[in-house]
């Protein structure tokens, strides 16, 4: 690789655009002090990515940038373009030429470009890594590296042999495998976190199911000893079923002789009461009709006398409906009148509406606006032509003047540059625009360049402010979704036991699952109160069994339910019948006395929430007891209550009336039901809470991370705009100054222009032919204006004649307008007027029609009323005498029917007795067979429901064992059941669940320790290499260091030490040196001039081991003698075929050895120019340094 060209534009001295181009061999640069050699070299660094402003000898990165001169305004940009001849693939890239180009803005922007591609610095800095070049490699060595080598400390001059040894990206890998680690180790402490939970979790838990799996293991032995006893007993009760049956069947036929019996006389005595009750039926059916003929008979009587009156009012309502149909008809007559006479005012309305629109519609026809409109526009348009004729002729008249001024000028060569000079005029005039619209424009891009700017700076803020939220809310979901789920766990496995009455007695857990058949269960007494958890202990201690009492609403609810369990014995309940229970108080003096003393908590009913409905039932149970803080202030307080009231402590101990205490702990305490269901409650609130909370977490996660989604577009797009701005303020700079270098030139040819217009001549021109034209159109277009002038004044007045008429017919047109609205008005009114006229006619017809019906029923033939009545009168009398008679005969026969009924009656009352003995050994025999019944449908169904299987089943599987040994063992484990207590069943599949995440932990953490290991050993391999590369280079260095240096001094020895050879990480690196005649010492006691020269050899031992394309010196070999400038020059002849050296010098010695030489002077003062050097120049440059 070769370093090609170097483009320097507005860096430091450097003003205007220089371009160096650096040929194979030793390149030198040589000037004066204080000319700008020493800027060529912090270009090439400055392009090659160096950002320290000090290390470009300025305060701050803008100071590279050309700040003016007493001639020259300062500079808006700096910009460094350098380029490598890259064939041989030196560098990591597929370019055979790479250009690099580097530009800052005084407003702070700067741009990096790769082959014209835009490109980050972090490209630049990863294009040179490891190649042996860059902004801190030695490849640029300058006079202060030279005696920074001299003057570090041992633990700072490593990083010499470091940059040789190519270390830099191990270290980097390290020091990612470093950060790398920490958050491995984060994750780890996290996850051994929760596993420490879970530890605390899975003891207890392993404990509880173990428990439960004894508690499996003997409710099954239970359940096979359960099953063989139920088979015995129904075995048992098959065998006597058999024997009852035959019983049954001859206390059946027994029964049914007597039934016989009793149905022939029953039979009998029926037939006798149903003659009796048909006598008795036809004597009331007798009494009816006698009772309604007489009343018959007086209602004729009573129609007799009303049908007199009546004839005597009919004549006079007659005569009143008569007078009434005479006034409807006239009325009709007249509202028909009425209705004709608003008909016809109704249809000439309408024919005037139809007249006046006609009239309408032919005048809209002969309205004149369109030719208003046409002339108007015919007067515009010759408004426009005299207009244009007007300036034709004005501007003949101007050039008939311009002709006349114009014969008076004699000299062409005089008009040539008036015309000249009206161009440079326009020229300046459209130069000073542009130059103001250029300056607009850097001032508006300047602006938008600041605000992209400020937009960008805000964007990559709230993305960082976004992304450190989001993470935040993000581990703060994580918590809380941990947290949900152990509780949520929790929360399942106990909802589950008291889903299942797990805890509860058999009875009442039976009970309570087939509750919906039992209405009235209110439910269990732990469901229906609710306790402070400070108060639960003593609560339950004082209630004991009755927690798991069943709060009934009645006492029928209690006996149905215990006949329920009795019958399919399913265990034992205590039942509390709302409507039974009463309460239970202490003596107004005894809750005195208890406050009184020390330790009173309150009485035990009143530390219970509970509804108003079972308040007496806690009364009842708890009304009495008294809750004191411990069992030394019991004792003081039975005392004081002459043990007549039972005491409970908080902490579950008993003072019993009469002076019995109850004390101790069990293993189960605090696992109570009522501390379960505290418990539930607290873990519903707490889950609900933490659901809401995971779900705004997640949300604003989400929220979170849309919005970061959106910023990163939106950066994106602010750092393009900042780019397109900071393009475009470019341009617009360039631009402006492209406008003012015009209108200089143009001001400096118009002033030589105006000195050339005064000295020359003048000359005329003949322009009659011209005139005469000009003339000739004057006459012309002054006869077109008189002409247009005419035909507009005609125009006009005809314009005026169809606005007067057009006047008229508006007028015309708003009063039959007028009149058109007034006539369907009109209209309207008289439609309105006979559609009432009508509904008129229409009612009075109804009424007309209701007077004649009347009067029709009223003449209706009323002649035979009264002949009709009196004949049904006496029609009526002879019937009630034939009832009468009838009656008489239907009392003997009833009574002769009463005397057989009595005889019939004693006759079936013995027949009865007999059957009644006989149906009493049936029933007895019945209900037996009934109790065996519902005892082998229960064993069966207990078999069934409760076993799941079959007596068949079960009979085969049938235990050897003799029932009463059976039935001993299973008391036996009904005992063992009891004292394993409450189980939890959910713990065997809770604990398995949590000790796969346990283990599924373990593993993870297992994981993490490997992946922590692994970068531990990834760190030691690094530092491996790090030794290995380290100590290889050393040796190397060294090695070239001491031969190199007897070259440069001509004798004498040197060598490099480290001052801690046991650690290669942290060793310092020493420099022990001899010149020739010298003893061997630290480089630190040699002279100036041996401290370079010992500084130099190391640089070339450097360049030995670790060959660069090419290398930079900055005046390295100033301190240097000649005789060693000659040794220092003759060194870089030596090697410059495998090295490119750049060399800034003033030393002659290295000049004459330069295989191409460029000089830098200050031509204008403050502006560096490059110039070509010949040997005189050479001369006068060495002497004056």
């Amino acid at each position: 690789m070769k370093l090609k060209t170097l483009e320097i534009s507005g860096f430091k001295s450097f003003a205007d655009r220089t371009k160096i181009e650096f040929m194979p061999g030793i390149t030198g640069v040589v000037g004066p002090n204080g000319s700008g050699k020493s800027n060529i070299i912090e270009a090439i660094r400055w392009v090659m990515g160096e950002q320290s402003a000090k290390g470009l000898r300025g305060d701050k990165m803008s100071d590279v940038i050309f700040g003016g001169t007493s001639q020259r305004a300062p500079l808006n940009r700096a910009e460094v373009s350098i380029t490598f001849d890259n064939t041989d693939r030196y560098l990591n890239s597929d370019y055979s030429e790479i250009r690099i180009t580097r530009a800052l803005y005084r407003n702070g922007d700067s741009k990096y470009q790769i082959n014209g591609t835009t490109v980050r610095l972090k490209d630049i800095h990863e294009l040179f890594m490891d190649s042996g070049l860059g902004r801190e490699s030695f490849s640029i060595i300058s006079q202060g590296r030279v005696e920074s080598i001299f003057s570090a400390k041992p633990e700072e001059r490593r990083s010499i042999i470091e940059d040789v040894a190519g270390v830099y990206k191990y270290k980097q890998n390290k020091d990612k495998a470093e950060k790398e680690l920490t958050g491995v180790q984060d994750n780890l402490n996290r996850v051994q976190d929760i596993l420490y939970e879970l530890e605390n979790r899975v003891t207890p838990l392993a404990e509880q199911s173990a428990k439960a799996q004894t508690y499996l293991t003997t409710k099954a032995r239970f359940d096979q000893l359960d099953q063989s006893r139920l088979v015995l007993e129904l075995t048992d009760w098959y065998t006597e079923q058999a024997d009852i049956k035959a019983q049954l069947s001859r206390a059946e036929d027994e029964n049914e002789t007597h039934a016989e019996s009793v149905k022939t006389h029953t039979d009998a005595l029926a037939a006798m009461k149903q003659a009796r009750t048909e006598a008795e039926e036809k004597q009331q059916q007798a009494q009816a009709e006698l009772l309604r003929l007489t009343t018959r008979a007086e209602q004729l009587v009573g129609e007799q006398k009303l049908q007199a009156e009546r004839s005597t009012n009919r004549s006079n309502v007659t005569r009143e409906l008569e007078a009434q149909l005479a006034q409807v008809e006239d009325r009709l007559t007249e509202l028909r009148v009425t209705a004709a006479n608003r008909q016809e005012t109704m249809t000439a309305a309408a024919d005037q509406v139809t007249t006046l629109e006609a009239n309408i519609a032919t005048l809209q026809a002969s309205h004149p606006r369109q030719q208003l409109t046409q002339v108007t526009t015919d007067i515009e348009q010759l408004r426009a032509t005299l207009v244009e004729t007007m300036q034709l002729l004005t501007t003949a008249k101007n050039q008939q003047q311009f002709l006349a001024q114009e014969n008076e000028r004699n000299d062409a060569e005089s008009e040539r540059l008036a015309q000249r000079q009206n161009q440079l005029t326009l020229q300046m005039t459209n130069a000073e625009a542009t130059v103001a619209t250029a300056q607009t424009a850097v001032a508006e891009t300047t602006a938008t360049l600041a605000s992209a700017q400020a937009e960008f700076t805000r964007l990559q803020q709230l993305g960082k402010q976004l992304e450190e939220q989001s993470q935040a809310r993000r581990q703060e979901w994580f918590s809380k979704m941990e947290e949900d789920q152990r509780l949520s766990t929790r929360l399942q496995s106990l909802s589950r036991l008291s889903e299942n009455y797990e805890g509860y007695f058999q009875g009442v857990r039976n009970l309570m699952k087939a509750k919906e058949n039992f209405p009235g269960i209110h439910g269990v007494l732990a469901e229906l109160i609710s306790v402070a958890s400070t108060h639960q202990t003593a609560i339950e201690t004082a209630l004991g069994g009755a927690l798991q009492n069943v709060v009934v609403a009645d006492e029928q609810v209690g006996k149905t339910a215990i006949s329920y369990l009795t019958q399919h014995r399913l265990g034992r309940v205590t039942f509390l019948p709302l409507t039974t229970i009463r309460k239970r108080e202490l003596q107004p003096a005894q809750i005195q006395t208890a406050q009184g003393q020390a330790g009173f908590v309150g009485v035990a009913a009143d530390l219970v929430k509970t509804d108003s409905a079972y308040r007496p039932v806690v009364q009842s149970l708890l009304g009495t007891t008294v809750i004191v803080t411990n069992m030394d202030e019991a004792v003081p307080m039975a005392r004081a209550l002459q043990h007549r009231v039972r005491i409970v402590t908080l902490d579950g101990q008993v003072m019993n009336a009469g002076g019995s205490m109850t004390g101790g702990a069990s293993r189960n305490q605090g696992n109570g039901l009522l501390s379960q269901q505290s418990e539930v409650e607290s873990l519903t609130a707490q889950v609900a809470t933490l659901h809401t909370q995971t779900e705004q977490l997640e949300r604003q996660v989400r929220e979170l991370d849309d919005e970061l989604k959106a910023t990163t577009t939106a950066f994106g797009e602010a750092q393009d705009q900042v780019l397109v701005a900071n393009e475009a303020a470019q341009a617009a700079t360039a631009q402006l100054q492209v406008a003012e270098e015009r209108l200089a030139q143009a001001q400096k040819e118009k002033s030589a222009l105006t000195y050339e217009f005064s000295v020359s001549s003048s000359g005329t021109v003949d322009h009659a032919s011209l005139v005469a034209d000009n003339q000739h159109d004057i006459a012309t277009l002054s006869e077109q204006q008189a002409a247009q002038q005419a035909q507009l004044t005609s125009l006009l007045a005809e314009q005026t004649t169809l606005s007067d008429k057009m006047a008229t017919v508006d007028q015309e047109l708003t009063a039959l307008q007028a009149q058109l609205a007034t006539a369907q008005a009109n209209v309207q009114a008289a439609s309105v007027r006979h559609e009432d006229v009508v509904e008129q006619i229409q009612a009075e017809e109804q009424r007309l029609a209701a007077y004649q019906q009347q009067m029709t029923d009223l003449t209706a033939d009323q002649g035979d009323v009264q002949q009709r009545l009196a004949n049904d009168l006496t029609g009526t009398l002879a019937d009630k005498e034939a009832t009468e008679d009838e009656l008489t005969d239907l009392a003997t026969e009833l009574e002769e029917l009463r005397q057989e009924i009595a005889l019939a009656e004693g006759e079936l009352v013995q027949a009865q007795e007999a059957q009644t003995e006989a149906m009493t050994n049936l029933s007895r025999l019945s209900g037996r067979q009934g109790e065996l019944r519902s005892a082998i449908q229960a064993g069966e169904r207990t078999l069934e429901e409760t076993y799941d299987t079959s007596f068949e089943y079960a009979k085969s599987q049938l235990s050897v064992m003799p029932i009463a040994d059976i039935r001993t063992e299973l008391q036996a484990l009904k005992v063992t059941l009891s004292e394993i207590g409450n189980v939890n069943l959910t713990a065997i599949d809770e604990y398995v669940e949590v000790k796969e995440r346990f283990d599924f932990l373990t593993q993870q953490q297992d994981d993490l320790v490997a992946a922590r290991d692994n970068l531990r050993q990834t760190m030691s391999e690094m530092d491996e290499e790090v030794e290995t590369r380290f100590k290889e280079t050393f040796a190397a260095v060294a090695e070239h260091f001491a031969g190199i240096f007897v070259k440069m001094f001509g004798g004498g020895q040197a060598k490099l030490e480290l001052t801690d050879p046991t650690n290669l990480l942290t060793t310092g690196v020493d420099i022990k040196a001899q010149p020739p005649g010298k003893k061997f010492q630290q480089m630190s006691l040699l002279s100036g001039g041996e401290k370079a020269l010992t500084a130099i050899s190391l640089l070339f031992a450097i360049l030995e081991v670790r060959p660069v394309p090419f290398a930079v010196l900055d005046e390295t070999e100033a301190a240097l003698d000649e005789a060693n400038v000659d040794r220092f020059s003759r060194y870089l002849h030596d090697v410059n075929d495998r090295t490119q050296f750049i060399v800034i010098t003033h030393r002659k010695g290295t000049m004459t050895n330069a295989d191409v030489l460029y000089g830098v002077t200050m031509q204008e003062p403050g502006v560096s120019t490059m110039v070509s050097v010949n040997l005189m120049a050479l001369d006068e440059m060495t002497s004056e340094n």
